[in-house]
């Protein structure tokens, strides 16, 4: 195994590869003197240049080795506008700009992020997290980060520690899930501004809540995308997004570079607290190391410079060991969709998508015993193959579960979630399964009170042929349903509908006595497994028991017995561990706790008893 070793020299980092150091710095960056300087990788340009779009005056950069330019323009300062020149006629923003204050076509402009200045911060430990996704276009009325901001007090009192944050990275237009983004060191305009960012790190932080952001390394958006112009950023592939980014091709080393800067950016510049990052299954690279250990070894070295946490997690979705394994990929933990589909498909039955694999009341079992389904063993219907290895041996804080993620809605064909689809009752027993588990707990927006807007598939592109082709594409991915015309991804009333019900007056969710009951339950569920209660992450510590019979699934802990009734009929607690003195601490039935009956266990239902 190479390891990659970090040093900070301020204002900009290295890193040492094979004890050759490397400096990060790429696009636009404040020198050792705190003077603006470029430093771009455009191996097949002849000439470079930066122009200052608000004087019109033009500096030209020096061409070094390995196709470098590099410059130094001590008359920029922040919020100074620039276009790069290429070969003198070629006018293009920065692909490395850290803002686009008019979008990704027009000029890019001078911004740093803002580091809060915490000593005291340590961040939090993945087998301590309780993660919290949200879009931020969506979470509030004002759909930046101001609006969110106003509202991590609410998520503290909810008991959430870890917010993840959807992709950031600037994106055509004004709407979209995020995953478009052409500029990934850039804040998109549309959620504010760094000083948004730092105040918005700032709180979470003061309330105890670690903000992780969701990065997309696997490919760039369709649109507004001018790496090309000068590097061979991406190579063809197939990926669903098309080309992949070029990590171990001809003249790959200053796209590594790039995306190793990145990194080193959003953690140590901005201070962010780690990275879910997106679909690496499509991020292919041959060399040694692979980049993607690079890139957590990079995050983990920041963090030990910085003593605090960073935590680092992949959406992988092939279920293999490998990813979480320190002499592999070394990531913290990785997202798994298993238990979503075990539980979904039992209470639901769907037959689109990788649901079509489940069904079986043994696969909510395997998924809760295990972690993963896909183990080797499974055909899996969507990739055509065989996936995955057993996770017997893998701990279980190195699996987030949820029964509910962007993915897993908006990609429903009415981007429906869970209790719109299979009511109150089935999608509190989902949610309360998923925190007996012993698996790390991941949250989507709105869950936790029962909100019922939908999050559909949204974008605001300006090309023409591009939004006809998102509109062919939702339509064919949902062809399974006759006659099914998905919502128009383009139209702004497709967005609005997806956002969060809050009532403005109060800033809360929508009060109504039934989100009342479900907020309380989800508060409850939380505290218990923080407390380590329910749902610890030690499997000899959370024993599992399945009764296919009656389709009961008992889960017993050092202090709780859990009976989740996966079937139609009541059961009796007595059969299944359950005393007179047991307590009933929760049930996903209300106002339970106090009733004569309550060592029975209604059908579709959960309860958690105390030992």
């Amino acid at each position: 195994m190479i390891s990659v070793k970090y040093r900070q020299f301020a204002p900009h980092s290295y890193i040492a590869i094979n004890g050759e150091k490397f400096m990060l710095s790429t696009g636009m960056y404040k020198n050792s003197n705190g003077v603006i300087a470029f430093r771009i990788f455009a191996p097949y340009t002849h000439s470079l240049s930066v122009q200052c779009t608000d004087t019109g005056k033009n500096y030209k950069l020096s061409k070094g080795d390995s196709g470098w330019f590099e410059g130094i323009l001590p008359d920029f300062s922040e919020g100074t506008r620039y276009l790069l020149i290429k070969n003198e006629n070629d006018y293009f923003p920065d692909p490395s700009s850290h803002y686009q204050p008019e979008g990704p076509h027009a000029p890019s402009q001078v911004e740093f992020p803002i580091k809060v200045k915490d000593s005291s911060w340590r961040g939090i430990s993945i087998s301590d997290a309780i993660i919290y996704e949200l879009h931020l276009g969506t979470f509030s009325p004002e759909g930046n980060l101001k609006g969110a901001l106003k509202r991590i007090p609410y998520l503290k009192d909810l008991g959430i520690n870890v917010i993840e944050l959807m992709p950031l990275a600037e994106f055509p237009g004004e709407r979209n899930w995020g995953y478009d983004g052409t500029y990934h060191f850039a804040l998109s305009r549309n959620y504010g501004t760094y000083q948004d960012l730092h105040d918005f790190i700032k709180e979470a932080h003061q309330n105890g809540i670690a903000v992780i952001l969701d990065v997309v390394f696997n490919h760039f958006g369709p649109e507004g995308n001018y790496s090309e112009k000068l590097a061979p950023f991406t190579k063809k592939a197939a990926t669903p997004w098309g080309a992949q980014i070029n990590f171990d091709g001809k003249n790959s080393s200053g796209i590594r570079n790039y995306f190793l800067e990145c990194t080193r950016y959003w953690l140590e510049d901005a201070g962010l607290d780690g990275f879910r990052m997106d679909a690496i299954s499509v991020i292919f690279d041959d060399s040694i190391p692979n980049i993607l250990k690079e890139i957590t070894d990079l995050a983990k070295s920041i963090g030990k410079v910085e003593n605090r946490t960073i935590m680092m997690i992949a959406e992988h979705l092939r279920n293999e060991g490998f990813v979480t394994d320190e002499n592999y990929l070394g990531y913290d933990s990785q997202w798994c969709d298993d238990l979503n589909y075990a539980v979904y498909s039992w209470l639901y039955p769907q037959n689109f998508r990788h649901y079509r694999d489940f069904g079986k009341f043994e696969d909510i079992e395997l998924s809760l015993k295990e972690g993963f389904c896909y183990n080797g063993t499974r055909y899996n219907s969507v990739f055509n193959n065989y996936m995955g290895e057993s996770g017997k041996t893998i701990s279980p804080v190195q699996i987030v579960m949820h029964i509910q993620n962007h993915d897993q809605v908006g990609n429903r064909p009415d981007g429906s979630r869970i209790i719109s689809v299979m009511g109150k009752k089935r999608a509190l027993l989902a949610a309360m399964t998923l925190f007996v588990s012993p698996y790390v707990p991941m949250l989507f927006m709105g869950e936790e009170y029962g909100e019922k807007s939908p999050f559909l598939f949204f974008e605001d592109f300006g090309d023409s042929r591009l939004i006809k082709a998102v509109q062919r594409g939702r339509k064919n991915e949902f062809s399974f349903v006759a006659g099914y015309e998905p919502e128009s991804p383009h139209e702004k009333n497709t967005f609005l509908k997806s956002k969060l019900q809050w009532l403005p007056e109060n800033e809360d969710p929508a009060i109504s006595e039934p989100s009342q009951e479900i907020l309380f339950f989800y508060k409850q569920l939380i505290k218990l497994k923080k407390n380590g209660i329910i749902g610890s992450h030690n499997r000899k510590q959370c024993l599992i028991s399945s009764f296919p019979d009656t389709g009961v699934i008992t889960i017993t802990s050092s202090y709780t017995i859990t009976v989740l009734n996966f079937g139609a009929r009541n059961v009796n607690g007595r059969d299944y561990g359950v005393n007179n003195n047991n307590s009933l601490i929760l049930s996903t039935i209300p106002n339970r706790t106090g009733m004569t009956d309550k060592l029975f266990v209604p059908g579709f239902s959960g309860s958690i008893f105390k030992k």
